[in-house]
């Protein structure tokens, strides 16, 4: 397909400004093709590394980065860990044991590739890729340093993603994440490759931010939001665990942050909350202003998950309790429950339209992307009502 229709492709990107710079912007297709070509089927172990090729016949030593067949980071090129624009994802592999993805089991760290489009006219026959005269390619190691791995120069593509495009140029650079590829980008399928080889793969700009919140979900502006504020520093360094369930400590922790960290009036007289950890504070805070009054009149219970019931009725006391015009409508919320109130009120601020049209799921627990999401809904509310 020609460069143009790639650069089109390119230009479905997702503008936010975001402080962390990491998945702010994507250079995305939209739609995937159940398509397996046989051309795609080779292993990166074969087609990226199996000889010493030093990038544009540079002179460097085959020790040395520039010669191991690989390709670098695009974060190392644009300071973003994005296609850049111009570049689309053609195909995915995945590493496992790494640890980079891990929080209390293994997880995969996956790999995508950014490929370079062809010029208009040219063909690539069955292969995938086009010759490189039909494309830009710098070929050579990135910021021209012999111990850096090369850039635009392997000619390649595993094939899952963006296939209703036929052909592509070389591999411009990767992208690294802790999010399977078609949830990243919805035209990669779940046909998996893996290189275990490639686990120790990396660089200091793949640590800027979270590796886990994919470019343009449904909480990825959220949770955005919670970082800027300092509201969260995620589970790791690296990693949110949107997936993750909420406790009642972490959401403790939240509010007390979003509310500017408040010295609270008094100590926590639970007998499951010690002092002087993470959590003393904001629990305190809680009770000490009505938030909370605990799950009994004598403990917190501050690793027992939080119910979406739990979680809007925190908010709305928060909020000072206020009054919903009408009741939620949702056929699993009972006009006596003790969260009747709360969510009638949440809904009716826009901070939740439910799990779907007429049900609430009230006893589900909430997932940390979730309450994100809640939270930075009820900041938006807190603004346009005080405005």
């Amino acid at each position: 397909m020609s460069r143009a229709v790639v650069e089109r492709l390119s230009r479905i990107v997702d503008t936010r400004a975001s402080r962390r710079g990491f998945l702010s912007r994507s250079a995305l297709g939209a739609t995937a093709l159940a398509v397996a070509p046989a051309a795609y089927a080779l292993r990166p172990t074969t087609a990226h590394a199996a000889i010493c090729s030093c990038a544009g016949g540079a002179s460097c030593d085959c020790s040395q980065g520039c010669c191991d067949g690989y390709t670098d980071f695009c974060c190392f090129l644009t300071g973003e860990n994005l296609c850049p624009p111009g570049t689309i994802v053609a195909g995915w592999w995945k590493a496992d044991g790494s640890g980079f993805c891990d929080i209390d089991k293994p997880a995969p760290r996956y790999y995508l590739d950014c490929n370079l489009p062809c010029d208009d006219g040219c063909g690539c026959g069955g292969s995938g890729v086009c010759p490189d005269t039909c494309t830009d390619a710098l070929c050579e190691c990135a910021g021209r340093h012999c111990d850096n791995r090369a850039i635009e120069c392997t000619r390649f593509r595993y094939g899952q993603c963006n296939q209703h495009v036929p052909c592509v140029g070389a591999i411009a650079c990767r992208i690294v994440t802790c999010v399977p590829p078609w949830e990243w980008d919805p035209t990669c399928t779940t046909e998996t490759a893996t290189d275990n080889s490639t686990g120790s793969h990396d660089r200091p700009c793949l640590h800027e931010g979270f590796t886990d919140i994919p470019p343009t979900s449904w909480y990825t502006e959220a949770v955005d939001w919670m970082v800027g504020r300092g509201i969260t520093t995620g589970m790791t360094d690296d990693l949110f665990g949107p997936r993750y369930p909420t406790t009642r400590a972490q959401v403790a922790a939240f509010l007390w942050r979003y509310a500017g960290e408040p010295t609270p009036p008094s100590p926590a007289t639970f007998v499951d909350v010690d002092t002087g950890q993470w959590y003393s504070d904001p629990i305190a805070w809680m009770a000490g202003t009505g938030i909370t009054n605990g799950a009994t009149a004598t403990t917190f219970e501050r690793d027992r998950h939080v119910t979406r019931a739990e979680a809007v009725t925190f908010l709305h006391r928060m909020a000072g309790a206020p009054i919903a015009i009408s009741p939620s409508g949702f056929l699993d919320v009972p006009a006596g429950a003790f969260f009747a109130d709360a969510v009638a009120w949440a809904k009716a601020t826009g901070i939740t339209s439910g799990a779907t049209p007429d049900r609430f799921n009230p006893h589900t627990i909430v997932t940390r992307a979730e309450f994100a999401v809640f939270l930075a809904r009820y900041d938006t509310w807190r603004g346009a009502s005080a405005s």
